[in-house]
């Protein structure tokens, strides 16, 4: 099964991933880390790992908090800086934000999660470190693309030129049997 929580006032979609086995993954936990606690605590799921589609606040600020839980935090080898710097964006929107290092940074290409198996899709543009995670028929895309639109650009380490490239290449799960989840 596949939930959705929308977070925080800039509503970021984080996604929670569950098998047969109350074993789940995390994509993009962004503010809010008690209401994502609740609902695994709730349903009385063990966390494998939380994945980041890119390294802004808005996507990984409940973070550092799960990782002194004991999960593991997952991002693209791109933006791990933004974990562990202002390069998260968090001093543009007046936040605070828990600093940590990843404990896994990964490349486009497959990547194991406990026993979830995704790939990797490196799509640079509305950050450098950028990725869409497949799992199943599902593509889960950060803020690559929008429900109706794409993402931004002006931000640092942003580019409209590679964020065109990466919507390209992400065209054949767009118009094939997967179901998009975004961002935002």
């Amino acid at each position: 099964m596949i939930y959705k929580l929308c977070l925080g006032d800039v509503q970021e979609n984080c996604y929670i991933i569950t098998n047969s086995k109350n074993q789940c993954v995390i994509i993009d936990a962004g503010e809010e880390f008690e209401k994502i606690k609740g609902f695994v605590d709730r349903n009385n799921l063990k966390i494998c790992g939380i994945l980041l589609t890119h390294g802004h606040f808005d996507h990984c600020a409940s973070c550092k908090k799960f990782q002194d839980l004991g999960v593991k935090i997952y991002i693209h080898k791109d933006d791990a800086d933004k974990l562990c710097t202002n390069n998260n964006l968090a001093y543009l929107f007046g936040r605070s934000f828990a600093k940590l290092n990843a404990d896994v940074e990964f490349d486009e290409g497959e990547l194991k999660v406990g026993e979830f198996d995704f790939k990797v899709i490196y799509t640079p543009g509305h950050s450098k470190g950028s990725v869409a995670f497949v799992y199943k028929n599902n593509i889960f895309v950060g803020d690559t693309i929008f429900y109706n639109g794409v993402g931004r650009t002006d931000f640092y380490d942003g580019s409209e030129e590679q964020l065109i490239k990466s919507i390209q290449k992400l065209k054949p799960y767009l118009n094939g049997d997967y179901k998009i989840f975004y961002g935002h």
